[in-house]
């Protein structure tokens, strides 16, 4: 039960999923607002409310449900320009990010919840469902919900000049690689506390699908451990792609039980595209993605290249914030290869832009910062050996002899003498 919710929250949380959802909740509301202003009419005493004009109202509905149908329209398709804009402008892995735009989800939902309210309304009002308290209880809300409305129209025109754009895509990527690098670094082990090892034989958990690992349900894994008075060894972390029958953890082999490994590889979610929540290097993937495309021959935008490559350094030499304590002692986890982040983030950038100087030059400058302030050991001392991987590249890439010397120098300025292989 717990894992289906586990499954369940997730898919709530896709974007794709949310665009729907968020409306379809604004709309049963809405509905609900319609008919509830009769109920509390009635339990009124009959004509205490000013008398509203059933004219007067209907010519309200009549105005909001047009307007928010056009608005509504005209508003799918900014969305649909603006996740086309995302795609194009920085990388496609990013349009899930532009899906999930609080303020784009809000007020697409205001407004066919608003359009779906006033035809309700206006229905039941010719119907002469309302009686005098209803009919101003409606205006009441009706009102309310206009004023509401213009709210959400000036906040969306201030979405709209935003939305889409690489400014906007780009700083969204930066935030939700953030965040997941917080909670990495809150709880590197993801909570395992368990250190020991499983005694022979031992049970391995296959993966039953092909593609990508993106979350663990840790609490379900701790609650069937103890229920079959066992420990899980995990083996590989969100982010790995997985084949079918790749052993995905171990435990030991205790009741011999034929659902047990089922009920242990239900814990692992696969899907496939990777996801951030529990996976930093994908947020850095998708960063670098992003400069690789401002690289290519037919955008030639170096400066974009250089701004991805500032935030990644932000990313990285940020204050780790503090470990939570540990909650499940019955499992363990390997450790995350922090130690590929930099090179797998940076290794690509420097391929695609090995022709242009000044991506070299601030490639170095990124590179050292990282190695000198950041917080991981085992980043900064990735981050050197990159730094002197990427020189190499250049050398070979640039022509001008002048910017080999000006990046050489610079190399040995940041890192020390440089050893010829």
């Amino acid at each position: 039960m717990t894992n289906t919710f586990y499954r369940w929250l997730i898919a709530v949380k896709k974007p794709a999923n949310q665009l729907w959802l968020v409306p379809a909740y604004w709309a049963i509301f809405a509905v609900i607002f319609a008919f509830i202003a009769r109920f509390f009419g009635d339990m009124l005493q009959a004509g205490i409310l000013p008398d509203i004009e059933r004219s007067t109202l209907d010519g309200l509905l009549s105005i909001v449900a047009s307007s928010m149908l056009s608005v509504s329209t005209f508003s799918l398709s900014i969305m649909v320009s603006a996740f086309s804009s995302a795609a194009n402008g920085a990388t496609p892995r990013a349009m899930n990010l532009v899906m999930a735009d609080d303020n784009t989800r809000t007020a697409i939902a205001s407004f066919i919840a608003a359009f779906i309210y006033a035809v309700i309304a206006k229905t039941a009002l010719g119907m002469e469902y309302y009686g005098q308290n209803g009919r101003f209880i409606l205006f009441v809300g009706t009102i309310a919900v206009l004023v509401y409305l213009i709210v959400t129209l000036i906040r969306w025109v201030f979405t709209l000049s935003q939305l889409g754009s690489l400014g906007n895509t780009l700083n969204k990527i930066s935030a939700k690689t953030e965040s997941a690098l917080d909670h990495y670094y809150t709880a590197p082990d993801m909570g395992a506390a368990w250190k020991g090892s499983l005694q022979q034989p031992v049970r391995p958990i296959y993966a039953k699908q092909p593609g990508y690992l993106t979350h663990i349900d840790m609490a379900s894994l701790q609650k069937l451990a103890e229920e079959h008075e066992t420990y899980v060894s995990i083996i590989i972390r969100p982010g790995k792609l997985l084949t079918p029958n790749t052993v995905m953890a171990c435990l030991s082999a205790g009741q011999d039980d034929a659902d047990l490994a089922d009920k242990f590889a239900g814990c692992f979610v696969i899907n496939q595209e990777r996801t951030y929540e529990q996976d930093p290097q994908w947020g850095l993937n998708v960063l670098s993605e992003a400069a690789q495309r401002a690289l290519s021959p037919g955008i030639n935008d170096p400066g974009t290249a250089i701004s991805v490559m500032v935030m990644i350094l932000r990313l990285l030499t940020k204050p780790n914030p503090e470990c939570e304590e540990t909650q499940y002692d019955r499992l363990s986890i390997i450790a995350a290869d922090s130690n590929q982040w930099v090179p797998q983030t940076f290794l690509p950038i420097a391929r695609d832009g090995a022709g242009a100087a000044e991506v070299g030059l601030t490639m170095q400058k990124v590179l050292a910062g990282i190695a000198a302030n950041s917080q991981d050991p085992h980043i900064a001392a990735s981050a050197a050996d990159t730094a002197h991987a990427v020189l190499k590249r250049f050398e070979q890439i640039l022509d001008f002899e002048d910017d080999k010397e000006r990046l050489l120098r610079q190399h040995e300025e940041l890192f020390g003498q440089v050893t010829k292989d």
